[in-house]
């Protein structure tokens, strides 16, 4: 089995190191051939070196430096593409750099893929738990995920999560340039866009760890572009 990770940078250096070192130990076991594709908005701090050095160590990780920050959508829609045009993995995973995504869930991941076409690491689900989290913050999330669901129709229970598995045949086949969020917006479109395509999805626990390092890339921009695709959404329905 071939397997690729691509992973979307920005001011990283103090969690990549570990998560790397977490995920290639992990992948090693299940996979024949691996690629890790760093995508890095040029983090001042110097995540892109970083994930350069870290490839003269482990080899098998490309890095894509992007000279600006454009956001976590664009990013993955140019790893994606990147992964596809050098590489054919069966399966794509994406994941975030901040250590909230374990590594060791990723055979569970697979070993439930028969008959679907990607899937969902869920903090919603029987069996997830999330640490770090206060009792706002959980009542944000909540609402943000129940808003997504309802005004895009989806049967996922948690569409913001960021921790995903695509059979590589689904991505081939999406027009990426139908997604128009370049932030975490994203996710939401591309579970919708999965969806009128006729993809089949499932959602697994997890244990979602909140970052110790680093600072949350959720701003204001963020929030306005993720309720604007939200009324996108609905006025599509109505």
């Amino acid at each position: 089995m071939n397997l690729a990770v691509v992973i979307p940078t920005y001011n990283e250096k103090e969690t990549l190191p570990n998560l790397l070192e977490e995920l290639l130990y992990e992948i090693k076991k299940i996979a024949e051939k691996f690629f890790i594709i760093i995508v890095d908005d040029s983090s001042p701090d110097g995540t892109g070196q970083i994930a350069e050095e870290l490839n003269i160590k482990y080899g098998n990780i490309s890095v894509i430096h992007r000279k600006g920050k454009f956001g976590l959508g664009s990013a993955y829609k140019e790893g994606f593409r990147f992964v596809l045009e050098k590489y054919d993995p069966d399966f794509i995973i994406q994941m975030d750099a901040d250590h909230s995504h374990d590594p060791k869930e990723i055979p569970k991941m697979l070993k439930n893929m028969l008959g679907y076409d990607f899937a969902v690491a869920s903090r919603h689900v029987l069996g997830s738990s999330v640490v770090g989290w206060g009792t706002y913050r959980k009542i944000v999330h909540s609402i943000a995920g129940t808003l997504a669901a309802i005004c895009g129709g989806l049967k996922i229970s948690d569409p913001t999560s960021g921790f995903r598995i695509f059979e590589k045949s689904v991505l081939r086949s999406i027009d990426f340039s139908k997604i128009k969020s370049d932030g975490f917006a994203f996710q939401i479109e591309m579970l919708c866009l999965l969806k009128k395509m006729g993809f089949r999805g499932f959602e697994f626990p997890t244990l979602f760890i909140n970052r110790k390092e680093g600072k949350s890339k959720m701003g204001i921009n963020e929030m306005i572009q993720f309720i604007k695709i939200c009324i996108s959404l609905l006025m599509r329905k109505i």
